[in-house]
């Protein structure tokens, strides 16, 4: 049973009250708009907190314009800069700012729109707000595609820039032990291929989104990684909800804390934002010997963004 609410307006907390901080990230994406076309007209924030990463790009800063216009009637905008490469000293920024914002207040009023966050940078956020104690403060929001925008079955992006453990994710790596790599797949086979080859575990497993954000699309993760179910071959393949991060945490738990526990563990968050918050989840109980690991693309695939805007979810956090 899904714990997702699916959200036709944004309002605030607390009725009749501010929230202190609303937080959220522009993209080349029309989705970033997606919540804050949904604000309510008397919702109103203490502080907004508008991400933008520093490389050029026209459409990410047309859609910028539109979020400054729609959001200062909600609250006096702050604008962070991130380094896509090296995020750590603006987060950091970012999370005393917000504790700034909040307080001494017992019941912070927190909202974050999550539909654009590059997701290694999402699970950092995740976990500062966790050893804060915030993470259950926090309303998070998420805003689907609604469709991309080329031929069916181009990747999202090409090669591999790079490959490397996430800052803070990092768990005890046993060198008597053999490596499992999983990957949470999305529409970039040619990066998880490329995973494999530099990885070169012991055992593979295949996490495939299922039930898809849309019918339609059923199959089509299958379709866009065939190279590497070739490969790892379909006996490794696992299926985990697209949208949950409650179902996606406890599928990952049943699964990895079974027969896979003698193995050092590598995760890799390729597939949906929902389910890299998911792994979050899972990560925060302590698995042993287990590491998140990202690899970057060499480029990014311009002909294959998406499109639109589709349903906003309010995600569950607990």
């Amino acid at each position: 049973m899904s714990n997702l609410i699916e959200l036709a307006k944004i309002i605030t907390t607390i009725h009749d009250e501010p929230d202190n901080i609303f937080i959220c990230s522009g993209s080349h994406e029309e989705r970033c708009l997606g919540s804050i076309k949904k604000i309510d007209a008397a919702y109103k924030a203490n502080a907004v907190f508008l991400l933008k990463y520093s490389h050029k790009n026209d459409k990410r800063e047309d859609h910028l314009k539109e979020m400054r216009h729609r959001l200062k009637v909600v609250g006096e905008i702050k604008e962070f800069s991130i380094d896509e490469g090296s995020p750590i000293p603006i987060l950091s920024e970012l999370l005393n700012d917000i504790k700034q914002y909040i307080g001494s207040g017992e019941s912070p009023k927190i909202t974050i729109d999550v539909s654009t966050f590059i997701k290694w940078h999402l699970l950092i956020i995740l976990k500062a707000l966790d050893f804060e104690g915030l993470l259950s403060k926090c309303r998070f929001i998420y805003t689907e595609p609604e469709e991309y925008i080329t031929e069916l079955f181009q990747p999202l992006s090409f090669g591999i820039k790079e490959i490397f453990s996430i800052p803070l994710f990092s768990g005890n790596y046993d060198f008597s032990k053999d490596c499992l790599l999983a990957i949470m797949l999305g529409y970039e086979g040619d990066r998880a291929m490329g995973l494999l080859e530099n990885i070169d575990p012991t055992e593979c497993i295949l996490f495939i989104p299922k039930p898809a954000y849309h019918p339609e699309w059923e199959g089509r993760t299958e379709e866009m990684n065939k190279e590497i179910i070739n490969i790892v071959g379909e006996s490794n393949i696992r299926y985990i909800d697209s949208r949950d991060p409650l179902l996606v945490a406890q599928r990952l738990k049943s699964i990895l804390n079974g027969n896979y526990s003698k193995y050092n563990c590598l995760i890799s968050p390729m597939g949906t934002k929902p389910q890299t918050f998911g792994l979050y989840l899972y990560w925060a109980t302590n698995p042993v010997n287990t590491s998140l690991i990202y690899s970057a693309p060499l480029r990014h695939n311009a002909l294959f963004y998406s499109k639109g805007i589709g349903t906003t979810w309010l995600l569950p956090v607990k």
